[in-house]
């Protein structure tokens, strides 16, 4: 044998070293992925950008029908407001549920091995009593 360290030992510099910096690691690539996935930053850029780029032009038209297409551009930059709202506010939705996930986690990792050692213990002493 290399090394003089035992298994369990190994194992638990691993959880609470290793794996603990990993879980860390894999809550910001989770955020960093709910931003890319909601698209925040492009959102934010557009968020007064009428509805898929949908404008009409004023050219050639009379001042009733200029009056009607500004109407039908404002509507459509109300609908992008209220789509791009609507997406913020289900992003941060997102952002508070996976928040909270991550605090447990972040809380109760320290925890799971001496669980496990727990619920083996109980098992046994159901087996046997």
């Amino acid at each position: 044998m290399e090394g003089s360290t035992s298994l369990p030992l190994m194992f638990v510099s691993w959880w609470y070293g290793h794996a603990y910096r990993r879980l860390f690691l894999y809550i910001k690539a989770s955020f960093i992925y709910l931003a890319d996935l909601f698209s925040v930053k492009i959102c934010l850029k557009t968020l007064f950008a009428p509805w898929k780029r949908d404008v009409l032009s004023y050219e050639g038209l009379s001042l009733q029908e200029k009056f009607q297409v500004f109407t039908l551009n404002i509507a459509s930059r109300f609908v992008g407001f209220i789509v791009k709202i609507a997406t913020l506010f289900c992003y941060l939705c997102a952002v508070a549920i996976s928040s909270i996930i991550s605090l447990c986690l972040i809380i109760f990792w320290p925890l799971y091995p001496l669980v496990a050692i727990y619920l083996i213990y109980f098992g046994i002493r159901l087996i046997l009593i």
